[in-house]
């Protein structure tokens, strides 16, 4: 028994100094014994904070320690490692490092012309880099551009529509007062050529007499007339161009048919500019749409190991563990290890050549590690939650009354002729906040039991760690982002 409790006792230790080896290759290196302070001036921090890096040749050279307000502008200390030597021409610049809008600077040390400045000073600033707000504010921008640009199309299509009508109602005026004036000539010549006949058939009446007109002058007037009808007939004089000239009837057509192509031109081109307005909204929508799932999702980091006692065997799992906005569920995909793997039992009935029937068990022990992949969802400190655990059906049932403290049980490992898995585990977080840049905050222990309803039951020890990974969250966020 002794041993046991010395195994236990060497099992925390170990996992103490794999902790504290876990921390310190974990940290960035950068402290208050190998960094120089320099002070930065921005018109715009958006998206630094106390743990920003300062990358030179993409290599984390520094760290933002403070930052304030003064004078409307955004004044950082940052500190240097002691062996970057930073001249008087340096230059930083913000740059945004994913979608959610985070940033990093990038430093320029400067020339050796320029002399080495002491700590302390101020670097100089250049114009921050590109980010998702500007982007969005470009597309915005050409969506304003789109609109003046239908505006404008719209306007002069409608001035030249305009124009090409009055063009056409001008022509169209000339021709009917044309028209008008030839058909008047026209009645004129048919009235008198009435005249003519009925003088004609008067001289022919009487036979004569003194003061009438000689058969010759009759002829005469007939010749004229005849003279007038073959000039219209030929198209020549006002009447005939005006009933016979076929350019005047074509050049009305064309212009007809110019105005019905230019409509049509008009249409489509509004057709096409409508759509394009519309698909950059879309592009719009969707940008603002994806950013905001991805600002709010939460990102877990979690990794423990624990101790089961009698078979004394020494467990690691790591998982990921991703909180929409709404804080009301969670999704978690991790791995752990499985030192004697996971155990599966078969029963099968084998009938021999004299119709003897055998049940035969076997035993079959497969992998090296098991996964989890599990959805919850939470209704104030009860949660509940299930999918795969240890490479099997399951589920489970959280309990956390106090932010310190919770209780769960969990059951899994469903086979036929045999009891399912059922594990219970208490965890107890003494100074738990995922979200500190502070170390100890992100220690938890835990203990329970395993495979309580078998003759496999087991007890376990352990302890991890569970922080807020704002470099995850960004890889995460180029992923399409999860419905609320």
């Amino acid at each position: 028994m002794n041993t046991r409790y010395i195994k236990v006792a060497v099992f925390f230790i170990s996992l103490g100094i794999a902790g504290s080896i876990y921390i310190i290759t974990s940290a960035d290196g950068l402290s208050d014994f190998n960094t120089r302070i320099y002070e930065v001036v921005l018109d715009d921090a958006t998206g630094l904070s106390t743990r920003s890096k300062v990358y030179l040749a993409g290599v984390a050279v520094g760290r933002v320690r403070s930052i304030s307000l003064e004078n409307n502008e955004a004044r950082l200390k940052v500190a240097f490692l002691k062996d970057v030597e930073i001249h008087g021409n340096a230059r930083i610049t913000r740059r945004a490092s994913s979608i959610l809008g985070t940033s990093v600077l990038n430093l320029d040390p400067g020339t050796a012309l320029s002399p080495i400045v002491p700590p302390g000073s101020s670097i100089n600033t250049d114009k921050n880099a590109g980010d998702i707000t500007a982007v969005l504010g470009l597309v915005q921008e050409m969506g304003g551009q789109i609109t003046q640009l239908l505006r404008d199309f719209q306007d002069n299509q409608m001035a030249l529509l305009s124009v090409s009508l009055e063009t056409f109602n001008s022509i169209a005026g000339k021709l009917n007062a044309r028209s008008d004036a030839e058909l008047e000539r026209v009645s004129r010549i048919l009235e008198s050529t009435a005249q003519i006949t009925g003088r004609l058939e008067q001289l022919l009446a009487e036979g004569g007499g003194p003061g009438t007109e000689t058969p010759g002058d009759v002829s005469a007037a007939l010749e004229n007339i005849r003279r007038i009808t073959d000039d219209i007939r030929r198209g020549e004089g006002n009447v005939g161009m005006a009933l016979y000239d076929d350019q005047l009837y074509a050049s009305i057509l064309v212009t007809a048919q110019r105005l019905e192509n230019a409509a049509l031109t008009l249409q489509s081109a509004l057709d096409n500019i409508d759509s394009l307005a519309q698909n950059a909204g879309g592009l719009v929508t969707d940008a603002g749409t994806i950013v905001k799932k991805a600002v709010g999702l939460g990102v877990e980091v979690d990794t423990h190991g624990r101790y089961d006692i009698l078979t004394e065997q020494l467990r690691a799992a790591a998982s990921i563990r991703l909180s929409p906005a709404s804080n009301d569920r969670w999704y978690r995909i991790g791995i752990s290890s499985a030192p004697e793997g996971l155990v599966s039992h078969t029963v099968k009935t084998i009938t021999d050549a004299s119709g003897v029937q055998t049940l035969e068990d076997t035993t079959e022990t497969r992998y090296s590690f098991a996964v989890d992949a599990e959805l919850a969802r939470s209704f104030g400190f009860l949660t509940l939650h299930g999918g795969i655990l240890e490479n099997t059906a399951g589920g489970g049932i959280d309990i956390q009354p106090v932010r310190w403290a919770g209780v769960s049980g969990e059951v899994f490992n469903f086979q036929k002729g045999e009891r399912p898995n059922l594990r219970g585990t208490l965890r107890v977080y003494p100074f738990f906040d995922p979200e500190s840049n502070k170390p100890w905050n992100w220690i938890y222990l835990q203990g329970g039991i395993n495979n309580a309803l078998t003759n496999r039951r087991d007890y376990f020890v352990g302890g991890g760690l569970r922080f807020v990974d704002s470099e995850i969250k960004g890889l995460v966020g180029l992923v399409p982002a999860l419905k609320n």
